[in-house]
């Protein structure tokens, strides 16, 4: 626990000495990325998607397969799927002491467009708002729905906010926080659709979490905390998701991940979302770099940023190749920063925020501008 102060202190002193001592850019105007964060005590209820968390029914003659209940309720960590959102939320139940809920399930509703029937969730307000990706649609444990009602599917097998709003709404008045995928836009709409009545929502994959940078003051009406693809953290009260602030100056050039591939390498780009977006909605003018980059290849944008002499970067870490060229490049330099999108759920990403915290932070959705 000493440690962990330690490591406070030291951020803290860091965090200061950049500002008021270093290289006289104590005058220039910075960005504060970092201070959100959502603190986790003991007693306290997450709900969860089903998939990655809960079961996987892809992982077949496994702990976690289709066997296993999609409403069952883990007692240790140990219950839990041992990676991404399960990860995550097993530090949550190791560390603080939470209870988890599996949110399940999801009805959809079939509307017709363009003569192509596209599923919709429920909200738990008897609208069906969220659109939900096709593959999910597509799992094996899908079924139809009884004749008495009004949704067309029912989905276990829930994955995204989209797909657990519903049963996140109706047990709204007893969950403190909720951990989900966010990577499509309808995603992104039902996290906000559920902070709006005060739930604290969890992104380890925030592909579209961008969509909602400055929400507390887009959106007045929000009342929970929105934190995209940030670490979880011992405490000493329990844990802490995010509180990992970097400081970038205004006049800094960023190189930027990005890529127009799809799937498995799409997620590269939100790096680019996030900073792009961050101009966009604090009407900034960052100097960004974008860097084409795809899964595994991060050591193009840490290329990037030597030529540029960038001091910052935007990038996710996926595998080992990623944690190899990005820590060796934030080991070069105190004043190498680096913000990881994306990332979270992977535990190459993990490993980057837990062994350069001084040095490394998410993609915050609220971010402080300060002189």
């Amino acid at each position: 626990m000493r440690k962990k102060v330690l490591v406070a202190i030291l951020g803290i002193f860091f965090l200061v000495s950049m500002i008021c001592f270093g290289d006289q850019k104590n005058t220039r105007p910075y960005l504060i990325l970092g201070l959100s964060k959502i603190e986790l005590k003991p007693g306290q209820i997450v709900g969860a998607q089903v998939d990655r968390v809960i079961r996987d029914i892809a992982w077949e003659d496994s702990p976690w397969d289709i066997k296993v209940p999609p409403d069952r309720i883990p007692q240790t960590p140990e219950d839990l799927v041992p990676y991404m959102e399960g990860a995550r939320i097993s530090e949550m139940m190791r560390w603080a002491g939470v209870q988890v809920l599996p949110l399940t399930p999801t009805r959809a509703k079939a509307i017709v467009q363009d003569s192509q029937a596209f599923y919709y969730a429920a909200n738990g307000q008897g609208e069906f708002p969220f659109l939900i990706d096709p593959s999910k649609v597509a799992y094996k444990s899908v079924y139809q729905a009884p004749e008495e009602d009004e949704a067309d599917l029912i989905l276990p097998d829930t994955h995204g906010f989209n797909m657990v709003a519903e049963q996140a709404f109706l047990h709204r008045k007893e969950l403190y926080l909720v951990v989900a995928c966010m990577d499509i836009p309808a995603k992104a709409q039902a996290a906000l659709y559920l902070a709006r009545y005060g739930l604290n929502i969890y992104a380890p994959c925030d592909r579209f979490a961008s969509l909602l940078i400055n929400y507390k003051k887009r959106f007045p009406d929000v009342r929970g905390t929105i934190i995209g693809s940030a670490p979880v953290k011992p405490t000493e009260y329990g844990a802490v998701i995010g509180e990992q602030p970097i400081i970038i100056y205004l006049d800094e050039s960023i190189a930027v991940q990005y890529t127009e591939k799809g799937y498995l390498d799409q997620y590269c780009d939100t790096p680019w979302r996030y900073f792009t977006n961050l101009n966009k909605e604090l009407g900034l003018n960052l100097k960004l770099i974008r860097v084409t980059a795809n899964a595994g290849e991060a050591y193009k944008v840490v290329m990037e940023a030597r030529i540029q002499d960038s001091e910052v970067i935007g990038v996710r870490v996926w595998n080992k190749a990623d944690y190899e060229a990005v820590s060796a490049w934030l080991k070069e330099s105190r004043n190498h920063r680096a913000v990881l999108l994306h990332s979270a759920a992977y535990e190459w990403g993990i490993r980057v925020f837990r062994e350069f915290p001084l040095q490394v932070s998410f993609g915050d959705l609220m971010p402080e501008i300060r002189s």
